[in-house]
């Protein structure tokens, strides 16, 4: 196929121009004289050149003018199935490079999206390996933070065993001070008893002599009435010990009342901090999961990002149930403080009581 701008009128000023200068117009030098154009295209162009200019070739060597002519038409279809044939190869090399070229953008495009969404990847896997170290720390200040919070509940629970044992020390005191007013009791009744024998046999004497012992009798009524007095007040001090010892135990089964809910208290701590474990080991199990999956996240990166995002929440959570046992342990540690007051006063309230 001719290329642009290559046609019969340029073939035959070419061939005109070669036969001026005394050259033979060939389909070489023609195509040499154009700098253009293919022997297919300029071969017909120039025979019908050499045609209409009656530069035909005379000598036939011998051949007849029919089998010339029919030559003539063999080489016209020859060179027209050719130069058809040429053209369609030409059409569909041109239309084979236009696709090849379609496809070469496709793929450059294609490409350069790829190229993106490889940085974009790597931008976001940059990321989530930050927030893979951020969680790493976080879990390693709530493990520290737990550890802080066992110690914590093993000192209360040391504290609730010393104060049973001051519990069990003062119901001891509690039953000594009780078989001491028991003690008391009978030694009151007895010196009573002995005092009223005493009178008696004092009257029996002071009737037998009730004229020469009357001053006698005076003396041992005002030492009757001083006993008595000193009964009564025998009497009252012991009702102000029952009172008080009334009042220890009110106060010792209040305190047992608290130490059983201060063990509760501890339990339930107990088994919250049982469920932070289990929480944690959880999160080591993610932690492992995360650290195993890291190759697949460059390709699931908005799916990870989503599994951080919940594994952040449940993070939240969990120091806000941490905050939540500070407050417990901080609330049971002014408790026992209450507690140990209480014991303390109840202490010195019963050694008062001794020494009177």
């Amino acid at each position: 196929m001719a290329r642009s701008g290559v046609g019969y009128f340029d073939i035959a000023q070419a061939a005109t121009t070669i036969k001026e200068r005394g050259e033979e117009p060939t389909v070489d030098r023609v195509r040499a004289e154009l700098g253009t154009g293919s022997k297919s295209t300029i071969a017909p162009l120039l025979k019908r050149w050499r045609t209409e200019a009656g530069d035909v070739q005379t000598d036939t060597h011998g051949l007849p003018k029919d089998l010339l002519d029919a030559l003539k038409a063999l080489h016209d279809r020859v060179q027209e199935d050719a130069e058809r044939k040429v053209t369609q190869a030409q059409s569909e090399a041109a239309a084979a490079v236009d696709v090849l070229r379609e496809e070469q953008a496709q793929l450059r495009a294609v490409l350069a999206e790829r190229n993106a969404n490889l940085d974009d990847l790597e931008q976001k896997l940059q990321v989530s390996r930050s927030e893979t170290v951020a969680l790493e720390k976080n879990f390693a200040d709530s493990v520290a933070h737990l550890a802080k919070c066992e110690f914590q509940r093993d000192e209360a629970a040391n504290r609730i065993i010393e104060l049973k044992s001051a519990l069990e020390e003062l119901k001891q005191e509690n039953r000594d001070v009780r078989e001491h007013f028991e003690f008391f009791q009978q030694r009151t009744a007895d010196d009573r008893q002995q005092e009223r024998d005493q009178f008696r046999q004092a009257n029996m004497q002071l009737a037998a002599q009730v004229s020469s012992q009357t001053e006698q009798n005076r003396v041992l009524n005002q030492r009757l009435a001083e006993r008595e007095k000193l009964i009564e007040e025998l009497q009252a001090r012991n009702a102000g010990l029952e009172s008080a010892r009334q009042q220890a135990e009110y106060s010792i089964s209040h305190k047992e009342a608290e130490i059983q809910s201060l063990s509760q208290k501890v339990a339930i701590q107990q088994e919250q901090l049982t469920d932070k474990d289990t929480a944690i080991s959880g999160m080591q199990e993610r932690l492992a999961s995360l650290a195993s999956d890291n190759a697949a996240r460059q390709r699931e990166v908005e799916l990870q990002r989503a599994a951080y995002v919940r594994l952040e929440n449940e993070q939240n959570a969990l120091a806000a149930r941490f905050s939540t046992a500070n407050e417990e342990n901080r609330q049971i540690l002014q408790d026992r403080a209450q507690l140990q007051g209480r014991l303390n006063q109840l202490e010195r309230s019963l050694a008062r009581t001794e020494i009177a």
